[in-house]
């Protein structure tokens, strides 16, 4: 399921590309994302008992999924405004 969370989440990109919104809204829709998945993955809602990261190492596992999520949406934006471009 989490690969589908994210690549659902590439939807944003394109469609916030295609009509124009400039690069920081999309790098905010990546963060937003990126915080949604780590709420959505984290280890206390898991059935298997596995142990909690301590708060350091959630924060480092947030700024690196973070990160992912922005090269690839910003990725996709710069597709999707190139491909919208030669469209118009």
């Amino acid at each position: 399921m989490p690969i589908l969370e994210a690549l659902l989440s590439l939807i944003g990109p394109a469609y916030l590309a295609y009509y124009g919104f400039a690069v920081p809204v999309a790098v905010a829709w990546a963060i937003l994302c990126a915080a949604l998945w780590v709420w959505n993955n984290r280890p206390s809602k898991r059935q298997n008992g596995s142990v909690a990261r301590s708060r350091i190492g959630s924060l480092v596992f947030f700024v690196f999924v973070a990160a992912c999520y922005v090269a690839a949406h910003t990725g996709v934006y710069l597709l999707a405004r190139h491909l919208a471009g030669l469209w118009a």
